[in-house]
């Protein structure tokens, strides 16, 4: 090879070394690589927002579990009855259908949901139903009602969603005979413990597992006040009240050395 030709060489070869581009192997090998790091990411980021989604749920129905048990429990254990005014004082429990329902008198505490509108009316009516709300869930509903007040109008009747998307609401009553019962028909008695079940999350899903579902067994202290117990003076019913009997007056006791 002669020098002159093997310089042309040498330069065409250094200028095509030092201004090439990429290859279209290159660019393929690139752009896959690329978008293997773009799916990387884009999957952990929708891990990411699902597990967040899933912890905000279960916080979610966590706390509509909290709310909805202890309103439940606080109108169990204040629960009154008395026999006198059976009507006014009836434990009405309706297990048959999809959801239960409640309706109970109590004498609630000052800290209750919802006392601050009633003011000192303490012994109120109290109603758990679960109905379909405006956007097609189950929505577990307080309803209270002041008990010693006639002629109760719409805008006195106290209504709260206490939880949303229920999936479940039943009640069990202990009878000292036959045991854990899933019925309540003596309306005019108290039964000694309510168990209740509640669970939440989306109605299309389905119960996974035994601990999404809250199980509460409620002690109610509280027994049926009989007509005696209530009015001493009171006979059996229809019976006339009898007057309790007038008890005289002391004589005034001597002003000491005789002196009136």
């Amino acid at each position: 090879m002669k020098p002159r030709a093997l310089f042309r060489w040498r330069r065409a070869g250094s200028g095509r070394a030092h201004g090439a581009g990429f290859t279209l192997l290159e660019v393929m090998v690139a752009m896959v690589i690329f978008g293997m790091v773009i799916a990387a990411i884009y999957s952990s980021w929708a891990a990411i927002l699902k597990s967040a989604r899933v912890g905000a749920d279960a916080a979610a129905n966590l706390q509509r579990s909290r709310l909805a048990s202890r309103s439940l429990s606080e109108a169990l254990v204040s629960v009154v009855m008395f026999q006198a005014n059976a009507p006014l004082y009836t434990f009405e429990a309706d297990t048959g259908g999809d959801f239960a329902a409640l309706s109970l008198v109590a004498r609630l505490p000052a800290s209750y949901l919802g006392s601050g509108f009633f003011g000192d009316q303490v012994v109120r009516r109290v109603t758990f139903t679960v109905e379909t709300g405006h956007d097609g869930t189950n929505q577990l509903v307080l309803t209270q009602v002041p008990l010693l007040q006639t002629n109760t109008t719409p805008d006195q009747v106290y209504s709260l969603v206490l939880a949303r998307e229920v999936k479940l609401f039943t009640l069990e009553f202990f009878d000292p005979r036959a045991g854990w019962v899933p019925d309540w028909p003596l309306t005019n008695q108290l039964p000694r413990q309510v168990r209740f079940q509640l669970a939440f999350g989306p109605q299309a899903s389905a119960l996974r597992s035994a601990a999404e579902i809250t199980v509460r067994t409620v002690d109610i202290p509280s027994v049926r006040v009989d007509r005696v117990m209530q009015s001493p003076t009171a006979g059996p019913p229809g019976a006339p009240v009898r007057p309790l009997p007038v008890q005289p007056a002391p004589a005034p006791a001597p002003a000491p050395g005789g002196q009136p």
